[in-house]
Order: structure tokens, then C-alpha cells, then sequence
């Protein structure tokens, strides 16, 4: 490892710049610059970028809190442009049926598959049960729920499919969607305000 790291020069990272811009400064400087939310100082640490800190910042990436996870991306938008360009080009495009500026990615309603709205639909793009899953009765023939518990769980559901059935096919919860269409996205209706 160390021969590839000779190989490779590292970038280091200085972390002392970074700062929440977004909230108000104490003592000349902003609120979060140098501590850490344990109020430790965070200002002399180096880290140098090789494929040991790119592992990690992918496993903490992982694991972290969507929440913290946001407002990070939030901080980098407002302070770096490049990360701003970049995460655009991910997350926005422009619809080509309305020339509005839309989130790109949508989860299909029937299937629950992601999907870039901007990507010319197909007719075979998703398939999914418009039914629901219930008990197949001669599946749980041995089950008792006074010892087992309820027959209809998600967890059975996902653990045991083959003894559910779809009630719009009639297959058990193995078989692929009987519905076979395009990627749709939910439809938010807005009310209208009563006078």
C-alpha cells in the first residue's frame, strides 16, 4: 500500500476555512467555525485525500443522518459554486414539455423505482401489482397466531412471499407485477381554498 501511495500524490484538505455561514458570528468568526457539536476544536486538522479518506468519507456518507447529510449539501451550495454546478446538473433539469426548472429524479407511484423524469418514458419500464398482498390460506396451513403471532406482517411478507397471494392475479408474492406500463410520477393536487 505504501508503494501505491508513493505513487500518488495526496491533496490535503484544510479544514480550518470551512464555516456555517448561515448563522450569525460570535466573536468575529461564525457560530460552528473551529468546534465540532461536541465542542471539541476541529481547527488544526489535516487530512490528506488518498483511497483510505475517499473509503471512509464514503462509509460515513452511508451512515450519517439524512438530515446532517442535507444540511451539509445545503452549506456547500451556498459557499462553493462548483459543488453548486454539479449537484445541479444531478438533481435539477429543465421539463422539455413545460420549459419549467423541476427536481430531475421522481419515484415511480406504482413500482417505487427512481426515475429521471427527463428520460423519454417506455412502455415497459415498470411493472408492479396494483393489489394487495394477502394470506394464502392453505400456505399458513401450520401457523398458529396464538404462538406465531399475526400471518399478515410485513415482515411475513418479506420473509415468506410464497405463501401470500396478490389479490389482483391470484399469484403468490414471488411472481413479477402483473401490470406492465410506464414510470408514473404522484400526483399532488392542490385544493382549493375554500372562500
Amino acid at each position: 500500500m505504501a508503494s501505491a501511495e508513493a505513487g500518488q500524490a495526496s491533496e490535503v484538505i484544510d479544514l480550518t476555512a470551512l464555516s456555517d455561514s448561515s448563522d450569525g458570528e460570535r466573536d468575529g468568526r461564525d457560530d460552528d467555525e473551529g468546534d465540532s457539536e461536541d465542542g471539541s476544536d476541529v481547527s488544526e486538522v489535516e487530512i490528506h485525500l488518498n483511497e483510505e479518506t475517499r473509503g471512509q468519507l464514503c462509509k460515513a456518507i452511508a451512515t450519517v443522518s439524512e438530515a446532517r447529510l442535507r444540511h451539509v449539501l445545503e452549506n456547500l451550495i451556498r459557499t462553493d459554486q462548483a459543488v453548486e454546478i454539479a449537484l445541479t446538473r444531478e438533481f435539477v433539469t429543465v421539463r422539455r414539455e413545460t420549459k419549467n426548472v423541476v427536481p430531475r429524479w421522481e419515484q415511480c407511484v406504482n413500482c417505487d423505482e427512481e426515475y429521471d423524469v427527463n428520460r423519454e418514458r417506455e412502455e415497459d419500464e415498470c411493472q408492479y401489482h396494483p393489489g394487495d398482498m394477502e394470506p394464502d390460506e392453505d400456505g399458513f396451513a401450520d401457523w398458529d397466531e396464538a404462538c406465531h403471532g399475526p400471518q399478515d406482517t410485513p415482515e411475513n411478507k418479506r420473509q415468506y412471499p410464497e405463501e401470500f397471494m396478490w389479490t389482483c392475479c391470484e399469484e403468490d408474492g414471488t411472481s413479477p407485477g402483473c401490470v406492465i406500463g410506464e414510470h408514473e410520477a404522484a400526483v399532488v393536487t392542490k385544493k382549493r381554498k375554500r372562500d
